[in-house]
């Protein structure tokens, strides 16, 4: 086997370790902020989708990469701020 497959075979576990890691501290963090909208949420833990129930719909949030869709009219957007301001959360700024 050559070198570099092996520096491959023995990195591989360190970077999926990582990456399982980064997931879980975005979709904690991700739960810290739906919580701090005051709607109600359904968390799917598995792929940190968040499902909220807000006055203009159900929106489906991805905490890993801040997508979100806006299920009936399939508006889309990302990042929570773009989410704050589409559901007339912004206080101004």
């Amino acid at each position: 086997m050559s070198d570099l497959a092996e520096y491959w075979r023995d990195v591989k576990p360190y970077l999926k370790e990582r990456r399982k890691q980064h997931v879980k501290r975005m979709g904690d963090s991700a739960t810290k902020n739906i919580k701090a909208l005051g709607f109600e949420f359904t968390h799917y833990p598995s792929n940190h989708q968040f499902s909220i129930h807000t006055h203009k719909g159900t929106i489906d949030y991805w905490g890993t990469t801040g997508t979100w869709i806006e299920r009936k009219t399939k508006k889309r957007g990302k990042g929570l701020r773009s989410l704050r301001k589409y559901l007339d959360l912004e206080d101004g700024k």
